[in-house]
């Protein structure tokens, strides 16, 4: 009975990395790949939300799936216009982006992790 439970722990130990990938393949936060064969990941209407009074937008990392390594802004024309990293704050922080120094359009808000990268377009208006 002791060399089935040990040769079941290593039958796991070998395979766990497989078992975790490919649940991670069925997870609902997996969605699609990029062309850049980056997994885009799904977020909650809450998890980015603006307030347009003082053009900012909120980057709630407690309602995100995954830890965040890098915040991007990128323009229209794929320039990136911000870009800080986030990989040391807290998992409940709120972050702030400021869109009030940018001309009005069309805006990628992109989330690094190491699983997978999460995308948000919206349109900022520089108008008050």
């Amino acid at each position: 009975m002791k060399n089935f439970s040990l040769l079941l722990g290593l039958f796991a130990f070998a395979f766990l990395p497989e078992i975790n990938a490919q649940m991670a393949a069925k997870s609902p936060y997996a969605s699609t790949l990029s062309t850049s064969e980056t997994a885009v990941l799904a977020i909650n209407d809450w998890s980015i939300y603006a307030d347009m009074d003082s053009r900012t937008y909120f980057i709630d990392f407690e309602q995100l799936a995954v830890n965040v390594n890098e915040v991007l802004v990128i323009d229209a024309e794929g320039n990136v216009v911000w870009q800080e990293e986030v990989y040391d704050l807290p998992v409940n922080s709120i972050y702030e982006l400021d869109f009030s120094a940018y001309k009005s359009g069309q805006y990628t808000i992109e989330l690094q992790a190491f699983t997978g990268v999460i995308r948000k377009q919206v349109v900022h208006s520089s108008k008050s």
